[in-house]
């Protein structure tokens, strides 16, 4: 298990409760492409759907850990071997917001823009940036291949989703689903194959309705994959745990795959327990 035990507070908020109709038309686009130039090598639905959890789950390199003053901690991490890379926010509701990344920043963009110019940029993150020319402020940074590890930074002068957190909240402009939290809510098993195929990210926010302080055995859990076509198996990237009084942001992913979300708790949606609840939300997106 791969988590980032943090400290720390939260907001957030957005207003558009479905993907936008630009996103259906591309989805339809996309399953389109799939299904008549790779109709021969691609899975099915039904595959991808049968398929099975391989029993090793991949290396999860932490590439960077940030610690903020007001108690937002951030991950920035590498998975091996399929080298997608992925960022995870945890905060403690009330008292620091996870922020909003900049429509179209990459992974390398973004930790400029939240960390100071002291700080060491992850060679990784420079490799993953793709082909667009490099942003001009890295020239004035230090590039490490060794892990980056800060503490006591101060909050980043960058967006945070507006308004107090709570289970009713959402975090998304748009999302695929979500569902607020309610006693006996059983997982949710999400397939990038029902909205559209293949997706180069996937995103998965999760808020803990109960208040800080309670046992941190009662948590919910986010749990990322993606499809290896040699294996014909679904691969573990990623799996984190969201404590009482906690909300998580992740994502995951720079190449386009079929990707998998499993969002779920530690109680077995026992409705008995009726504190026991967190609100989820997610979605792929390219």
């Amino acid at each position: 298990m791969r988590l980032i035990p943090a400290l720390l507070a939260a907001s957030t908020g957005a207003l558009l409760l479905t993907a936008p109709a630009g996103a259906t038309t591309k989805a339809t686009t996309k399953a389109t492409t799939n299904a008549t130039a790779q109709a021969v090598t691609e899975p099915t639905e039904e595959e991808l759907r049968a398929a099975p959890i391989a029993e090793e789950a991949e290396a999860e390199v932490k590439l960077a850990l940030l610690r903020y003053s007001n108690g937002l901690t951030v991950e920035f991490n590498d998975s091996q071997p399929s080298g997608d890379v992925g960022i995870v926010q945890t905060a403690y509701t009330g008292r620091a917001g996870l922020f909003v990344r900049d429509r179209g920043d990459s992974f390398l963009e973004t930790y400029l823009k939240i960390t100071p110019v002291s700080v060491a940029v992850p060679q990784r993150l420079v490799e993953a940036h793709g082909s667009e020319p490099l942003p001009a402020e890295l020239q004035r940074r230090t590039v490490t291949k060794e892990p980056v590890e800060v503490d006591g930074l101060a909050a980043p002068a960058v967006r945070t989703m507006s308004g107090a957190v709570n289970c009713n909240k959402t975090y998304y402009p748009w999302y695929h689903w979500r569902d607020v939290g309610h006693p006996g809510m059983l997982p949710r098993d999400s397939y990038s194959s029902s909205y559209g195929g293949k997706y180069v990210n996937a995103d998965s926010w999760l808020v803990h309705c109960l208040p800080a302080g309670h046992p941190p055995q009662i948590a919910a859990r986010h749990r990322f994959f993606y499809f290896n076509n040699v294996l014909s198996k679904w691969v573990e990237q990623s799996d984190t745990l969201v404590y009482p009084g906690q909300e998580q942001h992740i994502e995951k992913g720079i190449i386009n795959r079929y990707r998998r979300i499993i969002q779920d708790d530690s109680w077995g949606s026992d409705p008995d327990c009726t504190s026991c609840t967190y609100t989820r939300e997610g979605r792929f997106h390219d």
